[in-house]
């Protein structure tokens, strides 16, 4: 059985890992995964996951909150202890990701699938990368290039407190600023990998017809910010002096994928000559849609996606790890627990560990798989 725990204040990655042991003494071959809160000092996190782990190797990244299915994590860190028990776990990473995302993912994506060893039928690649690196569409390029279309992608961007300044990750026993963390897992049983989001279309389609990188500049030949507000029915004029990334926070945009559904992108804020700040990057002539959601359509979106994961077990899970968004919280507001409880729930009370992240890598088949305000679970 998976276990997790979670710390708060000072020692929260000593109690964290400590508790995820259960008593238990982790072996070579084990994984220790750690998800601090950006405001515990990385290198202090490391030491002590290291320390306690022992002969387990430990990896994790920063979050902007973390969870376990027992409590909420707003300052502190999460733990999952994954012992071995046939599975095999390998580690690359690749740092700094630069102008090149695509082949430095790619190459810890190759390192990690070479250590795992290889020998059983099921594998899926996890992914932890830099959540302020750019384009993580490239982060999902290079992951492909190397799981192909029929090893599973899943795993989350890390994150910090909406600063947009910088986010950290672990991994062979060092801490990266502008990095990438592949893990490769090969288990003789299936692994399932699901996600679901709970947005809805509100409004028409509407088509970038300018956009430069993470910013869209135009919306059906309009100013974005203009064209966007008038499709919520917001008279610009309305909103002067408001926070503009607090309005966006319930409205996202969605993209209409191959399978009939939509992929969420996130709006962080708008620039000075009225074009869309986005967390994700968008194409030119995507089209788009406004979407809104609730509480309840969220909450259930988070037991969908995990029943969905278990679905892929061959028998009864040992526990899941989980990579939520940020975004998501705009609606929970005091009940940020809720979604981790429906997740538990549905997990029939194995243990989880998880994460609100920048956005959520969760790819079953195909290439693309790179997500925003949405829960990706892996589920053993």
């Amino acid at each position: 059985m998976i276990g997790t725990g979670h710390g708060l204040g000072t020692d929260a990655t000593t109690e964290a890992v400590t508790a995820a042991l259960g008593g238990r003494t982790p072996e070579p071959g084990d994984l220790v995964v750690v998800f601090p809160t950006f405001d515990q000092d990385p290198q202090a996190v490391l030491a002590a996951a290291t320390a306690v782990a022992g002969a387990a190797t430990v990896v994790g990244c920063s979050s902007f909150a973390s969870f376990t299915g027992d409590g909420q994590v707003p300052s502190g860190c999460a733990a999952a202890y994954l012992p071995s028990g046939g599975v095999s776990f390998g580690v690359g990473t690749a740092e700094p990701l630069g102008s090149d995302i695509s082949g430095a993912t790619r190459r810890a994506a190759e390192s990690a699938r070479v250590r795992a060893g290889g020998g059983h039928p099921y594998s899926v690649l996890m992914i932890l990368s830099d959540g302020l690196a750019g384009d993580q569409r490239e982060v999902m390029r290079g992951a492909y290039a190397v799981a192909g279309a029929t090893v599973p992608i899943v795993g989350g961007t890390a994150a910090e407190p909406l600063r947009m300044e910088r986010t950290y990750q672990i991994a062979e026993g060092r801490v990266l600023n502008n990095g990438v963390v592949a893990v490769w897992i090969d288990s003789p049983t299936p692994i399932g990998v699901a996600t679901a989001h709970g947005w809805r279309p509100s409004n028409g389609t509407m088509f970038v017809t300018r956009a430069d990188g993470n910013v869209i500049r135009e919306l059906d030949g309009r100013p974005a910010r203009e064209a966007y507000l008038a499709m919520r029915g917001c008279d610009p004029r309305d909103v002067e002096g408001v926070s503009f990334a607090g309005l966006v926070m319930d409205r996202p945009l969605g993209l209409p994928n191959a399978s009939g559904q939509f992929d969420i992108r996130h709006i962080l804020g708008s620039t000075p000559e009225g074009g869309l700040t986005m967390f994700g990057y968008v194409s030119d002539y995507a089209v788009v849609q406004i979407m809104e959601s609730s509480f309840e359509e969220l909450i259930d979106a988070a037991a969908r996606a995990t029943t969905a994961a278990l679905g892929q077990l061959d028998g009864p899970s040992r526990g899941a790890l989980v990579f939520s968004c940020a975004a998501r919280t705009a609606l929970f507001g005091e009940r940020s627990g809720a979604e981790a409880q429906a997740i538990r729930a549905a997990l029939s009370g194995a243990p989880q560990a998880g994460l609100f992240t920048y956005g959520e890598f969760a790819r079953v088949a195909g290439s693309s798989g790179f997500h925003n305000a949405t829960v990706a679970v892996l589920a053993f």
